[in-house]
């Protein structure tokens, strides 16, 4: 457990709750992972830290996917979008294995947006 100068009781259940809602509802569960981003990263910096992160691992999966889509034109496509899709849902589970034993994850191949 990372030391933190702010936390507040069960901020890894957030952030567990903040990771599957985005999974499972898309953008439905990203705009509300945002929202309580927002309210919780006053009270915890493990939240705030983490739940940037988050928010801009999942931004930054859908240029990916735009991209891999717009490929589909060179014929490549068909290769770049299986290939995105698979690297995204493998570096969520592992962020909420992470989230669940209360551990920062700095996700790979992000932009800093939020």
């Amino acid at each position: 457990m990372d030391n933190y100068s702010k936390s507040i009781p069960r901020e890894n259940l957030i952030m567990l709750m903040m990771a599957s809602a985005i999974i499972v509802l898309n953008i439905v569960g990203f705009i509300i992972a945002y929202f309580v981003w927002k309210e919780y990263s006053k009270d915890s910096e493990y939240i705030e830290t983490n739940g940037r992160l988050l928010l801009n691992f999942h931004i930054s999966f859908v240029v990916y996917e735009v991209i891999a889509g717009i490929s589909w034109i060179v014929f490549i496509g068909f290769i770049l979008t299986p290939l995105v899709s698979l690297l995204y849902f493998i570096l969520a589970i592992i962020g909420l294995i992470n989230y669940g034993s209360h551990n920062d994850y700095k996700y790979p191949f992000i932009f800093n947006i939020i």
